[in-house]
Formats: structure tokens, sequence, C-alpha cells
């Protein structure tokens, strides 16, 4: 696996990083507090990654085509929450996986997707007749084109840059569109605080555990994802600052996969970690869930 080293903060550009964990290779930046992987796959095995068919097909095939169902009302909430903001437009999905948000918002919507797997760009035009835009964001054309909505479901943590990310996205968004963003809440949540506590335990399961209750990143091992980035609220709200938006919204995302009894009890936590975000203004959910629009004034 190749590998790439950071020597200053992929946020803010301080050279003020260091390893807070230095067994499972996780490092924070002492200016901004932003959590990552250092050393971390380059782009290229990344992308590989994503387009291996043992690997992310497998996936894909597993758990996504599998759960169709379960992941059709996970969309479905999501769209509802979307649509409180606006009801139609242009959108944009980036990282848009298999195309399955995409297939059911386009009926509101006039819809487009980019996405770096091409397992996943194949299975959205086999089964979802979506023709999604191979490739990073940054490296897009889109011409005169701007986007009432952008939407980033769960993928602000994969790149290898959040910030020139966000500042594209920025470019791309109409005057009143918005941004959503959702991303795991991975440092600051009860579960993590939970496994924490259970990675000191003599337990084989928690081992791989670290202090911030992250596994190590290696792609040769049976990894799903590859999370370069690890945000807590304060840091992510504060590079969206950055990237020049106004924060409107800031809540949990209803991330879970379920039918069932299981979906009655992920509701009920879901909403007992809501009323807890509305009265405390802390988040403990699993998710983060952040609408922005555009600032008027531009930050340099």
């Amino acid at each position: 696996m190749k590998l790439e080293y950071l020597t200053m903060c992929s946020l803010c550009e301080s050279e003020d990083i260091a390893p807070v964990d230095s067994d499972l290779n996780i490092f924070k930046c002492n200016h901004c507090g932003y959590i990552f992987d250092n050393p971390r796959p380059t782009f290229d095995e990344i992308k590989s990654f994503y387009s291996n068919e043992g690997k992310y097909g497998a996936l894909i095939r597993k758990m996504w085509l599998k759960e169709e169902k379960a992941r059709d009302i996970l969309w479905q909430r999501r769209l509802v929450k979307l649509k409180k903001l606006k009801e139609n437009g242009a959108l944009l999905d980036i990282g848009a996986g298999i195309g399955q948000f995409l297939q059911l918002a386009k009926n509101d919507f006039e819809v487009l997707g980019t996405e770096i797997s091409k397992i996943a760009i194949a299975i959205a035009k086999a089964k979802y007749d979506l023709n999604l835009i191979e490739g990073r964001i940054e490296d897009i054309d889109f011409g005169h084109r701007r986007f009432d909505v952008i939407t980033l479901f769960h993928v602000l943590e994969h790149v290898p840059d959040p910030s020139s990310l966000l500042k594209r996205c920025y470019d791309l968004l109409s005057k009143d569109g918005v941004l959503i963003i959702a991303t795991p809440n991975e440092i600051d949540s009860f579960r993590r605080t939970i496994i924490r506590l259970l990675s000191v335990l003599p337990v084989s399961r928690f081992r791989k555990y670290g202090k911030f209750g992250l596994p190590k990143l290696e792609l040769a091992k049976s990894l799903n994802e590859i999370h370069l980035s690890h945000f807590t609220l304060s840091t992510l709200r504060w590079l969206i600052k950055k990237s020049n938006f106004i924060v409107v919204e800031d809540t949990l995302d209803p991330y879970y996969v379920a039918t069932g009894i299981k979906k009655i009890v992920d509701d009920l936590l879901y909403l007992i970690f809501l009323v807890i975000k509305k009265i405390s203004k802390v988040n403990l959910y699993d998710t983060i869930w952040i609408v922005a629009k555009r600032s008027a004034r531009y930050h340099c």
C-alpha cells in the first residue's frame, strides 16, 4: 500500500501537528483541533480500493443491495429533511455511491451525481439508469452550471483534502443554495466513548481500538470504509466557516439502516439523542448533520 505523510494540517495548514495515538497513526492539529490519519493511503490507493470487486464491490452486493428496502427508508428520511429546506431545483450529490438517493430525489429535483468507484457507477447505470460522473469534484468541469442543493452524505471523512472540497462546493452552489453535510461523529459520540472504555479490557474484540475508539487504517485487512478524517462538531463548524459558509442548521443525521423491531429501537435512540442535543446543544449521537449557506462576504 502506497502511503503519504502529512507535514501540515489539511484544514488550516499549520505545521503544529503531533501524534495522539502513535500505535494507530492518529494525529491532531494543535491549532484547529483536526484529528486525522497520518500516514494515510494515497488517493490512487483509495480509488483502487473503492473500485475493487473483492473489497468494495462485495460490500455493495452483500450490504447495500441486500438491504435495499431498508436503505430506501434511510434515504427517504434524509430526503424529507432536505425538502424542508428546498423543495426542488438542481441537486448535486457528491460521492453518490450506487445512486439510491438520487433515484428517490429525481422525482422532485434535477439530479446529478459524482463518484470515484467504477463499480458503484456501473451499478447506478444498470439499476437506476443514472449517469454518474467519475472523478473528484475538484477535477470535474461543470462549466457555468450551479446547484441549488449540494449533498455530502458521509463523504467528507473520506477525502484527502476536505478544505479544497468545500471551497469547490462554494463555487458550485447557487446564491441561495444549501450545502448539506452528514458525517460520523467518531470522537465525541456516546458509542465511541463506550468503545474507548472497553478498549482497555483484555478482550480481543476491543483491542484493535485505541484511545479515540478508532481502528487502525489498514487496507489489506477486512476494512469496509476508509476514513481519513475524524471530525468533531467544533472542528467541522470551524472548517465550514473558514470555507465561507454560514451554518444554518446543526443536528443529527438519521443514518441507520433497519426494519422491524430494530428500526423501532433505532428511531427511539435517534429521538432520545435529538432531545439531548436540543436541550444541551451537545451531540452525543453517532452522526452529525449540518446545513450551510454561502456567506455573503468572501473571507480569504
